[in-house]
């Protein structure tokens, strides 16, 4: 689990990306905070490495702009991205 303040970019279909920052990050789970959030969907994606790898995520709670979040699974670019050009 990584508890230092790590900074990244949630992004969901319909909308301009949001800068994030989250904290308390495992392989399941984050806390996440993002200044004036505004409304955001159950469903939604976040990157921490510049789309290296991308979590698709599922809101479970939220309070003013901090929020948490359940991360249903983890995308892989850069296998995918291999795994297409060797094919």
């Amino acid at each position: 689990m990584n508890k230092h303040a790590t900074e990244g970019l949630l992004f969901f279909d319909g909308s301009r990306d949001l800068d994030v920052i989250a904290y308390e990050i495992s392989r399941t789970n984050a806390v996440v905070h993002s200044d004036r959030l505004g409304l955001l969907p159950i469903d939604f994606y976040i990157t921490f490495d510049n789309f290296l790898t991308v979590a698709r995520c599922r809101l479970t709670w939220r309070y003013r702009d901090d929020f948490g979040v359940v991360i249903d699974r983890w995308l892989d670019l850069r296998q995918r991205i291999a795994g297409n050009q060797a094919g």
